[in-house]
């Protein structure tokens, strides 16, 4: 049992063959088997599996384990100095020995600070575990596990405690990092978890009527959440909060509080949604897909010295995820830190952070995902080969899906990923030219609506954002019509395309594969929603 989340889990199974006993904290229990029905044998209600494990191993590390710092579980879950030196991966002849010949915390402290050490055995991922001094897990859950629901019942299940004993120390806010905009728009789901069934009704009642679901928006100065206040979800993409630098000009305690880009007003945007972040209490930091936080980019990167020639470490590499989470660590109240990921890895090195591995095999068994034997199709191909292979996978999709539709009417999509950006420009003219074997031109553009939210209907409702999110779970409920020009000029709307649904209870598509009269035209969007109010979204090349 040389992983940490080996040694967790069966502490936590023992944990749940005793009803979740907690003296001080007894409504965990009441949480925790309710996600089970009454039912003779019980069901799942609602979490998954996994969720439900990850679940169960994070409230045992809270409660049973005081939130303990990853370096210090690594002292209580394997006392014997062996045991944590082969699970904290210090295998290697040289270490063993250097350990035998000095003594463990000198070895420690150099994977600290002996950046030539570190480099020399690969231990990067291990020095990160050793030198954070808050405690930031990771669930390590295959892909369809389910995350984004598993966050959302993290917070939910937080908040409840927290407002059963408003006296002790739950999370009262929480910040969700996803790594772009992709990421982000999948995390809406948190908008549409029926927190009823994670919840028992005397805890759900409160938790709805308090909690404000916020996702950041380009354009917007600052957070629409109240500094200092409580029951705060805010949802956005790394690129709207993040440090980028120390001021080295000025006190210590002052930061250069800069986006990635030379516009001032993204930079004060930037600014003022970090520090209303920083003045929300009990914080807890949700960070999606954490191998985009995690790494040898996070903690620096190795450069030539340009006047000796010798390779030295340079610390300016730090992710700016990594930095913002230990800025608001050192400025605000930060309860704990949660990663999410499929990859657990870092250029081959485990990270020694996880305390929940859900792997493929686990989902396939559990029926979660799809066994893929007999499923895969094997081409061989040359190096150099790359445009045949595109010419199949276009032409395929193209033979058997291109007039696919779900059942909302989105039309079928293929998705095309890259080792690199240089190898996705290389390899665009065959994308491009297998579109044309199949009679598609590079006029053809999809255009989705990911969100939309009525400033208009969300005042005669009058309801807080996050509560609204929470009932209307849809946003094409608050639609009634979209017009679509594929050609706008900035002045005169030409309606190309129109989506009014024929029925009542039909609503919009939101997403719509259609013609462009040329390459670099401008594309708009006209919504109407259900009071007759227009908005316009125009997409310039």
């Amino acid at each position: 049992m040389n992983f940490l989340y080996k040694a967790l889990s069966e502490r936590v199974e023992q944990w749940r063959n005793s009803g979740y006993v907690n003296e001080s904290y007894p409504a965990i229990a009441e949480i925790l088997h309710y996600a089970l029905t009454e039912d003779e044998p019980p069901q799942l209600r609602y979490l998954r599996s996994a969720q439900l494990l990850a679940l169960e191993s994070y409230w045992f590390l809270r409660l049973e384990l005081d939130t303990a710092t990853v370096p210090d579980l690594y002292e209580q879950l394997f006392p014997k100095a062996k045991d944590r030196r082969i699970a904290l991966g210090l295998d290697h002849p040289d270490i063993v020995e250097l350990i035998a010949d000095t003594s463990w915390d000198d070895v420690i402290e150099r994977v600290k600070t002996d950046n030539d050490f570190v480099r020399q055995y690969k231990l990067e991922s291990l020095r990160e575990t050793l030198t954070l001094n808050y405690p930031s897990y990771i669930l390590a859950l295959a892909m369809g596990a389910g995350k984004t629901i598993l966050m959302g019942t993290i917070v939910a299940t937080e908040f409840a405690m927290a407002q059963e004993y408003p006296e002790a120390d739950f999370v009262k806010n929480a910040l969700i990092f996803a790594p772009g905009k992709t990421i982000i728009e999948s995390l809406r789901e948190i908008a549409d978890i029926p927190f009823d069934k994670v919840l028992p009704a005397r805890l759900c009642k409160p938790f709805l009527a308090n909690v404000k679901l916020t996702f950041t928006r380009d354009g917007e100065r600052e957070l629409p959440v109240v500094w200092g206040s409580e029951w705060n979800i805010v949802v956005t993409n790394t690129e709207k909060i993040r440090i980028q630098k120390t001021n080295t000009r000025g006190s210590s305690q002052q930061l250069n509080l800069l986006l990635d880009t030379k516009e001032e007003q993204k930079t004060e945007e930037a600014n003022l949604r970090l520090q209303a972040i920083a003045s929300l209490p009990n914080l807890a930091i949700f960070s999606d897909e954490a191998h985009h936080t995690y790494g040898q980019k996070l903690l620096g990167k190795w450069q030539k010295n340009r006047e000796t020639g010798e390779v030295a470490f340079n610390d300016e590499g730090i992710k700016k995820v990594r930095r913002t989470v230990d800025f608001l660590a050192e400025n605000t109240n930060l309860i704990v830190v949660i990663n999410t990921t499929g990859t657990p890895y870092f250029e081959r090195q485990p990270l020694r952070d996880v305390v929940v591995w859900y792997g493929l095999g686990q989902g396939i068994r559990d029926g979660i995902l799809k066994e893929l034997a007999g499923g895969i199709r094997t081409i061989g191909l040359d190096e150099d080969d790359g445009d045949h292979l595109l010419d199949y996978m276009v032409s395929d999709f193209y033979r058997d899906y291109w007039s696919v539709s779900l059942k909302d009417g989105s039309p079928a999509r293929l998705a095309l990923y890259f080792p690199n950006t240089d190898t996705r420009d290389k390899l665009r003219p065959a994308v491009d030219s297998a579109l044309a074997k199949c009679g598609v031109g590079a006029d053809v553009v999809l255009i989705t609506i990911n969100d939309v939210l009525s400033p208009s209907i969300l005042q005669r409702l009058n309801k807080d954002e996050g509560l609204f999110r929470a009932q209307i779970t849809d946003w094409r409920a608050q639609v009634d019509t979209v017009l679509i020009d594929t050609d706008y000029n900035g002045e005169i709307f030409n309606v190309v395309h129109s989506d009014v649904p024929e029925r009542k209870k039909d609503l919009v598509v939101g997403e719509y594969r259609l013609r462009s009269p040329k390459k670099e035209a401008s594309i708009a969007v006209k919504i109407i929603d259900m009071l007759g109010e227009e908005f316009i979204w125009v997409e310039t090349p």
